[in-house]
């Protein structure tokens, strides 16, 4: 078995000794906020697999991962070319997805080579091609020749990817290029209160015209009956069928949707305090008074009850920078024998 928790003050003396960075668009780490944060682990590179490769281990159990170091950590310690062995990882650890047409729920198979690996699916309904295999490289990448993992990056500059028949791709040229010093991804969450939903359709083609005027309106009048100074906790509304997947960023302003669901969402201190915050907004935007109205019933059609649930506790990312280490086996291991 190998954890990937770290604990808080290993973390908090790499930030006094300046082994902490953050990643693009993260705000720098402070002392506050890792004592503020719970669960933080960092993501195991291969050597956490191989010290227990080497101990006789079959099977392990691991926390937190380098997705491609639970693929690419058995053939490293058997000596294969590790930018092979990692970016083989890369693209096994989601399986026939990385295959036309993608599934997953199909297997793939790799096939480490000396200087290249082979991709094949294990349905006769999928196939790699070289247009899939290089597809699913660029899965979840910034960059499409450089992919940075723990302990240096895999260089794809001069991959080929190459059709040899049977639906199987053949892959040649990553390497891996290690970094001057071992960088390790740390992630950690802290919370920020309680979370409520309730789920509602509207139907009314006069309240779709208006729904973002209504919306803020509700939330105006909410906030009154609050009373000044007492307009704790947070309010959303995910608009599905307008924006609810990209919100403010969704660049189709204009839409013709008939209906609209609409996700309301509260977060208060503690659960009881959301679970109030959602009935008062769910009860004003169900009855509010907009202008042109015809009916008089309610605004809202709710496919289940209780329309309002309770969610529990919500996190949001605290920690989401890299941390140099000297030592990247130093995780937490336990062997056990069954």
């Amino acid at each position: 078995m190998a954890w990937a928790d770290v604990d808080k003050k290993l973390v908090l003396e790499a930030l006094r000794q300046k082994k902490i960075k953050s990643l693009p668009f993260v705000p720098d780490l402070t002392s506050e906020t890792i004592s503020k944060s719970e669960n933080i682990v960092a993501q195991m590179g291969v050597e956490p697999f191989i010290k227990l490769f080497k101990n006789g281990c079959q099977v392990i159990v691991a926390g937190r991962s380098y997705d491609p170091a639970v693929f690419a950590a058995l053939p490293i310690s058997l000596g294969y070319d590790p930018g092979l062995a990692l970016h083989m990882g890369k693209i096994l650890e989601c399986a026939a997805i990385a295959a036309t047409p993608g599934s997953g729920s199909d297997c793939a198979l790799g096939t480490l080579e000396e200087g290249s690996f082979i991709l094949e699916t294990l349905s006769p309904e999928r196939k790699f091609t070289p247009q899939s295999a290089a597809a699913h490289t660029l899965y979840e990448k910034s960059d499409p020749y450089k992919l940075p993992g723990p302990g240096g990056m895999i260089d794809l500059t001069d991959c080929v990817f190459e059709a040899i028949g049977e639906g199987r791709v053949r892959v040649r040229g990553s390497r891996f290029i290690a970094s001057d010093s071992y960088w390790i991804k740390l992630e950690g969450v802290k919370p920020i209160g309680y979370r409520s939903i309730s789920l509602a359709g509207v139907r009314d083609p006069i309240m779709i015209k208006k729904i973002d005027s209504i919306l803020q309106e509700v939330e105006t009048r909410v906030r009154l009956i609050q009373g000044k100074g007492n307009g704790k906790g947070q309010i959303y509304f995910h608009v599905y069928g307008r924006n609810g997947v990209m919100g403010q960023l969704e660049p189709v302003k204009q839409t013709a949707s008939h209906e609209l669901g609409i996700v309301i969402e509260s977060i208060g201190q503690n659960q009881e305090e959301a679970n109030a915050l959602l009935s008062l907004t769910r009860s004003m935007l169900l009855h509010y008074g907009y202008e042109g109205r015809i009916a008089t019933a309610g605004n809202l059609a709710f496919p289940f009850s209780p329309s309002d649930v309770p969610m529990g506790q919500v996190y949001e990312f605290s920690i989401y920078h890299l941390m140099a280490v000297d030592n990247p086996g130093f995780f937490k291991t336990e062997i056990k024998e069954i």
